[in-house]
């Protein structure tokens, strides 16, 4: 079949897609605001932001993007967006009374019931891009609707629309039916039509008038109390999610705070234990050191109590004899190694013993206490070859295999151990 997949192909992921109400709200004269005083208008910004964030919330939306001055914002219901807005109207209309007005900041706000893209937290597409359009034709602290948002909350909501017919849009390809709130604070009652209104008559024309100054004075204070109470109620609210807020914030600062010194404690201690081991290692390797000088020392002292009466009863005797050979003699040097992970050699004496071109020698190992042997010979021409059986610093046997020359009465060795590290050796003849 044409829509089976092959073997080995990557199948894509479906975008996933919902039905969402977005609401886009952007500040009127924004960069005119700015141009004039920077700090203040987003000093005053923030304090708009607050009223925007409480009202949010409370109707259950959700910002998933902002830009500046705009805000895009999420609902799960048509009714709880037209809410929200004309809320936040009211709010931000009271805001505004109580400050200059070069300081007053008013939002235009378009709503939209339309498909869109999730892509991770932020949405996209034509539902995000329709609310984005129709908030333009908004006028500033106004509220605009499509012609979807309009269908779900009409008879649902005690306002009055104002039909604003289809328009169409940059990069929007059909055009959108419009509508804007007459009264965005939601207190507004509809106006019956002129065939229903009462026919006047003349006799009772002051009588009505006087009766609808009264009702025009009472619905104002109506209106002014409710508008102050729920002003109020605003402000109360911002003020608790203030609080609240303060109180998260010193948490956390505390929080970081004993996290830190925790993290500072459990550095030092690991400081503290790091130096201690160093000072122990080091105290250690000075106590080797100090075991091996002395070994040396005791060896080289024996060696030469040995070397002297050998050395002066043979030379008579093979003198005599007219035997002796130009590379015999007693070597007195050391062989030096360096084990795996240290900086430098380890090197211990060793005295060579050369009788008609054969070479030995023999040696205890300071740490095991066994006896080590090498052997080896010297040719003509002053090659030097040798072996050692020895034995490791763990008491394991070992053994290595050297080359080197004999020149103006010195001996340079080289080679590896069975264990692959190199071992040298340097002897100075001493008669």
């Amino acid at each position: 079949m044409q829509n089976d997949a092959h073997p080995g192909e990557e199948r894509q992921p479906l975008m996933e897609r919902r039905l969402a109400t977005i609401m886009m709200a952007d500040v009127a004269g924004y960069s005119r605001m700015m141009g004039e005083n920077e700090e203040r208008t987003i000093q005053t910004l923030r304090g708009h932001r607050e009223i925007f964030d409480a009202l949010l919330r409370l109707h259950r939306g959700r910002i998933f993007n902002t830009a500046g001055d705009a805000i895009l914002a999420e609902f799960p219901s048509a009714v709880e967006a037209v809410r929200c807005a004309t809320e936040i109207q009211a709010a931000l209309r009271t805001r505004n009374e109580h400050v200059p007005d070069e300081e007053r900041m008013w939002f235009r706000i378009g709503i939209n019931l339309g498909d869109v893209i999730v892509q991770g937290g932020d949405l996209l597409g034509d539902g995000v891009n329709v609310a984005a359009r129709i908030q333009t034709i908004a006028e500033p602290g106004g509220i605009s609707l499509s012609g979807s948002v309009y269908d779900q909350i009409q008879n649902k909501l005690t306002l009055r629309f104002n039909p604003m017919g289809e328009r169409s849009f940059k990069n929007i390809a059909q055009p959108i039916r419009t509508f804007s709130i007459a009264e965005a604070d939601g207190t507004a009652i509809p106006v019956p039509k002129p065939s229903e209104r009462p026919p006047r008559r003349k006799p009772l024309f002051a009588m009505a008038a006087l009766v609808m100054l009264i009702a025009v004075i009472g619905g104002y204070w109506i209106y002014s109390a409710y508008d102050a109470r729920r002003a109020e109620q605003l402000r109360n609210a911002i003020e608790i999610e203030r609080q609240a807020a303060e109180v998260q914030r010193k948490a956390s600062e505390e929080k970081l705070a004993n996290e830190a010194r925790q993290r500072q404690d459990s550095i030092e201690a690991e400081t503290r234990e790091r130096q201690a081991k160093l000072e122990a290692e080091a105290q250690a390797a000075k106590e080797a050191l100090e075991r091996a000088e002395a070994e040396k020392k005791r060896l080289d002292q024996e060696l030469k109590r040995t070397a002297e009466p050998q050395s002066a009863t043979k030379a008579p005797q093979a003198a005599k004899q007219g035997k002796i050979n130009r590379f015999d003699g007693t070597y007195n040097g050391h062989l030096c190694t360096r084990p795996s992970g240290l900086p430098r050699e380890r090197c211990w004496p060793v005295a060579l013993k050369i009788e008609h071109g054969t070479l030995s020698a023999a040696w205890t190992q300071g740490v095991s206490g066994k006896t080590s042997y090498a052997k080896g010979a010297v040719s003509t021409s002053g090659a030097v070859t040798m072996t050692i059986d020895g034995w490791q610093i763990n008491g394991n046997p070992t053994d290595a295999n050297l080359t080197g020359t004999w020149e103006n009465d010195m001996i340079r060795v080289s080679g590896t151990w069975k264990s692959g590290l190199p071992v040298t050796g340097n002897w100075k003849r001493g008669f």
